[in-house]
């Protein structure tokens, strides 16, 4: 098992990493499992598939992609990947993101499933005030998506992306990105055996 910082995925990498996004959330059918992404899409494989194209494009043009192989060697296939924004950068905040995914995937969603969306933003931007979040896609380095494999889950392979991402930001290239973050270290592994879990200072857990 090893984990890989992308520099850029090829084409048919970015539908590799489109459909690790689809078969992590669906069952062998085909079929979206997963309740909350079922909400999301409308139940509709072909909308999970433009919402996953436009997360990897997006990720690829300013993103930071982390991969996960079974073996050592890159390319192969990939088990986990986590696709993550640095300070300044945010998930489809600029038109050159939208443009490569995010506005087919705005056409085409339903009128019931955008009356969703925008009632779920609507809680989402209430509770991230009240907890003083508003800006932390902005001001952190922001992980917006983790997927293993379903064949392959509960295995290690998303920990240990999770575990290179930290591992990365505390490399030179890495601690420049969050030199103004201030990273807090919280002395708790709320899931078990996995990574030690970090917040963002003035962001504090109880």
């Amino acid at each position: 098992m090893r984990v890989h910082l992308i520099d850029a995925l090829t084409e048919s990498q970015i539908d590799e990493a489109v459909q690790l996004i689809v078969n992590t959330f669906c069952n062998d059918e085909g079929e979206i499992e997963e309740l909350v992404m079922k909400c999301y899409t409308g139940n509709d494989i072909d909308i999970l598939k433009l919402y996953a194209r436009a997360i990897v494009q997006a990720a690829n043009l300013v993103g930071h992609i982390f991969v996960t192989t079974e073996g050592d060697l890159w390319p192969a296939p990939m088990i986990s990947a986590a696709f993550c924004w640095e300070p300044g950068q945010s998930l489809w905040a600029t038109k050159e993101q939208r443009e490569l995914g995010f506005d087919q995937l705005s056409a085409a969603i339903s009128p019931d499933t955008r009356i969703f969306w925008g009632e779920v933003k609507q809680v989402g931007d209430t509770l991230k005030a009240e907890h003083g979040l508003s800006s932390m896609p902005m001001d952190t380095f922001y992980v917006n998506m983790l997927v293993t494999d379903r064949h392959f889950q509960n295995r290690g392979f998303g920990t240990a992306v999770m575990k290179a991402v930290l591992a990365f930001l505390r490399t030179e290239e890495g601690g420049m990105l969050v030199l103004s973050l201030r990273v807090l270290k919280i002395e708790i592994e709320p899931y078990g055996d996995f990574v030690t879990m970090f917040v963002f200072d003035p962001y504090k857990t109880s």
